[in-house]
């Protein structure tokens, strides 16, 4: 991937492996004690919460990319004032500090899929 893509293009995508590998290791130890198969585990895997709510990321990322597209594409007027408002009044947004502000969200982010992820496995330890 990192052939035709660029790092800021793939690290999210490598980050959503690391906590999907994070979550399915935590699963299966957690249902160890049912002697699952190998394919019922990975059912178990796909029926998580977060397998949803990545698919939600993607789809919202997909929207969001098409938003910008066109404002900067087709209203230049609008994507002139809000640069000139961007940087007059946010600090992060040039600069050696404007990754670190897009770094806090994805960081919450990784972190809500890792929780919302979890979530299917609490359910099912108390029930089961």
């Amino acid at each position: 991937m990192g052939a035709y893509l660029p790092i800021y293009a793939s690290a999210p995508i490598f980050v959503g492996g690391l906590v999907r590998w994070v979550v399915d290791y935590r699963m299966r130890r957690a249902l160890r004690e049912h002697n699952l198969s190998e394919e019922e585990l990975v059912a178990e895997s796909d029926k998580s919460p977060g397998v949803l709510l990545a698919s939600g990321y993607i789809a919202g990322g997909a929207i969001a990319g098409i938003i910008i597209a066109i404002v900067q594409g087709v209203t230049t007027k609008l994507d002139s004032r809000i640069t000139t408002w961007a940087k007059d009044h946010n600090p992060f947004f040039a600069g050696p500090n404007a990754d670190w502000l897009a770094l806090i969200p994805f960081v919450l982010l990784a972190g809500f899929l890792y929780l919302t992820g979890r979530q299917m496995r609490v359910a099912q330890k108390r029930s089961g």
